[in-house]
């Protein structure tokens, strides 16, 4: 541990030193091929040093054993293995379904419930406990309420996964819907809009742009959730997959799963972000 800490405390030490001394404006923006190059030595340079600390041609020659960190090469021939043996293939569509179906559930519930909230002072009244449990509540313990709920189902797995992607979406589709200035409701009602045409036709519209950003990042969060939805009584997923990986000592499996999670996810995102992009195209970034 107190390896770690002193790694940790160097890293940030360094940082705080370079972007104090390097000359660097805040929020500055720099050239898109510039940004390419950063970003291709930051993977370089952790490719590199990844091959170091697992490179040798005996267990005993590497810095790290297999058991810690396989190497780049034993986890790239985990992937046919994975596919042939366990259908890799497979656990991933169907990890994409439950956490699709999980949060399609969810993103009903916590948008019709959200905007009547952060609209309506007494409905927000009525509902403040779920506000609070959204708050407070940790995702983990809602396991065990669905395994007492629905036992060891397929509808425990998504129910768990629409409720964590409930909770999480909650708070934030109710501060997109409370930010929306009350200019916008002013000049509505000048033009005799009645309550519902100002929830409809002002809070929602102009809300939308931000309730999309809430949307895609739970369901980027939903990714990693499937984890947790997956490791009980799972017989197949990604979740599933990385136990038995875990349990047969397969680390270079499990890093495998970790690099198809993190694709999924982020391809995921940039579909959700050029979809955003050509429904607002006014928020989009140059």
């Amino acid at each position: 541990m107190l390896w770690l800490v002193i790694i940790v405390l160097t890293f940030s030490v360094c940082l705080c030193l370079f972007a104090k001394h390097s000359g660097l404006k805040v929020r500055g923006t720099i050239e898109r091929q510039k940004s390419w190059i950063l970003t291709t030595i930051f993977l370089s340079l952790f490719l590199a040093g990844w091959w170091f600390a697992t490179s040798g041609a005996k267990f005993e020659d590497r810095l790290l054993s297999p058991l810690i960190l396989p190497s780049p090469m034993e986890v790239l021939y985990a992937f046919p293995q994975l596919h042939l043996q366990q259908g890799l293939l497979r656990s991933a569509l169907l990890s994409f379904w439950r956490v699709t179906a999980g949060f399609t559930i969810a993103s009903v519930l916590a948008i019709t419930l959200g905007v009547c909230m952060a609209s309506f002072a007494s409905v927000k009244a009525f509902f403040k406990p779920l506000e609070t449990v959204s708050a407070y509540v940790p995702i983990i313990v809602f396991i065990p309420l669905t395994l007492a709920w629905w036992g060891l189902t397929e509808t425990q797995k998504i129910g768990f996964l629409s409720i964590a992607c409930f909770v999480a979406m909650l708070p934030l589709i109710l501060r997109a819907i409370e930010s929306v200035s009350d200019a916008y409701l002013d000049v509505a009602k000048t033009k005799g809009a009645s309550q519902w045409d100002l929830v409809r036709h002002v809070l929602v519209p102009v809300a939308s742009a931000d309730i999309w950003d809430c949307m895609r990042g739970i369901y980027g969060v939903g990714w990693g959730w499937i984890i947790l939805a997956e490791v009980v009584n799972a017989r197949s997923g990604l979740g599933y997959l990385m136990n038995q990986s875990q349990r047969r000592s397969n680390i270079a499996g499990v890093f495998a799963i970790i690099i198809v999670i993190v694709f999924i996810a982020a391809l995921s995102d940039y579909l959700w972000q050029a979809s955003g992009n050509m429904l607002f195209p006014y928020r989009k970034k140059k």
